[in-house]
C-alpha cells in the first residue's frame, strides 16, 4: 500500500500541469464548394485564463485549388497592425501582426459583432480537379500575453479542410461581393495630426492619420495638399509644402469603395480667415457711418 502510494506521488510530480492558452482558429471549419465559388472564412481566437494584447498568425493554404483574393480587417479586434496581412499567393501564405494596445481578455466594450474576430480572407476556388482544400496555421503563430514582459502564451491551433464539388450544382456564389454591395457605411470619423520631430523625415513636418472600417474594413489612404491631385499614400506622410500654408485633405477608403474625408486647415489660413471677416465687418460699419453722416447732413440742409 506505502509502495502504491508512493508510485502515485512520484506520478502525479512529473506530470505536466498545463494552463489553458489560446486557441487560433478558422470558422467555419468546413464546408462544400464548387469551382469559381467566392467564400469568406473568419480567424478567430479564444483566449485562456490570461489577456493577451499581440497576435502574429502565419497560415498556409491550398495554392493549387484556393486563390487567396483579399483579406478584410473590419471589425476586428486588432486596432494596431504591426504588420499589415500579406498574401502570397504563389507560396500559399498568409500572414500578420496585430495588437491591442490596451489588452484583450474576451470581450469587447460595445461590441456588436464578433468579440473574437482577427480578420476575414476571401478566398476563390479555382477550377481544377482536386476533391479538397486545406487551410491551417503554422507553427510560427503566437500570442503574447497582455503583462508587459511580452510572455509567449501557450497556443493551439484548429485548421480547415473544404470539399470541392466538381459537379456544379448552379452558378458560381459570391459572397465577398454581397458583402461589398452591402456595405455602404463609410470609414470613421479621424482627424490628421501634424508633427515634426527630429529623429523623422530629418525634422521636416509631416503626417500622421488612422482609422478603422468596421464593415468590410480598409482598402487604402488618399492625401491632397492644395489644389494637387490625389495620391495613394501610408501615415506617416511627408508633407511637399513644408511651409504649412495649404490645406491638407486625407481620404480613408473602404474595400467597398464608401469614403470619408478628414481636413487640416493650417492655423496661417484659419488667421487669414478671421482676419478678412473683421475687415469685411469693419469696412461694412464704416460704410454704414459715412451714409448715416451723410444722410443727417442732408437733412440740416
Amino acid at each position: 500500500m506505502i509502495k502504491k502510494l508512493f508510485l502515485f506521488l512520484i506520478f502525479c510530480l512529473f506530470i505536466p500541469i498545463w494552463a489553458d492558452g489560446a486557441i487560433l482558429y478558422l470558422e467555419p471549419s468546413q464546408g462544400e464548394y464548387q469551382p469559381e465559388d467566392t467564400f469568406i472564412i473568419k480567424v478567430k481566437i479564444d483566449i485562456g485564463e490570461e489577456c493577451i494584447n499581440t497576435v502574429k498568425a502565419d497560415l498556409k493554404f491550398s495554392q493549387e485549388v484556393l486563390e487567396a483574393v483579399d483579406f478584410s480587417q473590419g471589425d476586428s479586434i486588432l486596432t494596431l497592425w504591426l504588420e499589415s496581412p500579406e498574401i502570397n499567393q504563389s507560396e500559399g501564405l498568409i500572414s500578420f501582426v496585430g495588437g491591442v494596445p490596451a489588452g484583450y481578455c474576451g470581450e469587447v466594450p460595445g461590441g456588436i459583432g464578433d468579440s473574437n474576430l482577427l480578420g476575414r480572407i476571401i478566398f476563390k476556388v479555382q477550377d481544377i480537379q482536386i476533391d479538397q482544400a486545406e487551410v491551417k496555421f503554422l507553427n510560427t503563430s503566437q500570442v503574447l500575453l497582455n503583462d508587459g514582459l511580452g510572455t509567449v502564451d501557450e497556443l493551439s491551433t484548429k485548421g480547415a479542410v473544404y470539399t470541392v464539388l466538381q459537379s456544379g450544382s448552379g452558378p458560381a456564389k459570391d459572397e465577398w461581393q454581397q458583402e461589398l454591395e452591402q456595405d455602404k457605411i463609410p470609414p470613421e470619423v479621424f482627424e490628421i495630426e501634424v508633427h515634426q520631430d527630429a529623429l523623422i523625415f530629418e525634422g521636416k513636418y509631416f503626417i500622421t492619420f488612422s482609422t478603422t472600417d468596421k464593415q468590410t474594413g480598409l482598402s487604402h489612404f488618399e492625401v491632397k495638399e492644395g489644389d494637387g491631385n490625389w495620391q495613394q499614400k501610408e501615415s506617416p506622410y511627408l508633407l511637399a509644402d513644408q511651409s504649412l500654408q495649404s490645406i491638407i485633405e486625407v481620404k480613408a477608403v473602404d474595400k467597398a469603395g464608401n469614403e470619408r474625408i478628414a481636413e487640416y486647415v493650417p492655423k496661417i489660413q484659419k488667421r487669414s480667415f478671421l482676419w478678412w471677416i473683421i475687415v469685411l465687418i469693419s469696412t461694412l460699419l464704416g460704410i454704414g457711418i459715412i451714409i448715416l453722416v451723410g444722410y443727417k447732413v442732408l437733412r440740416k440742409k
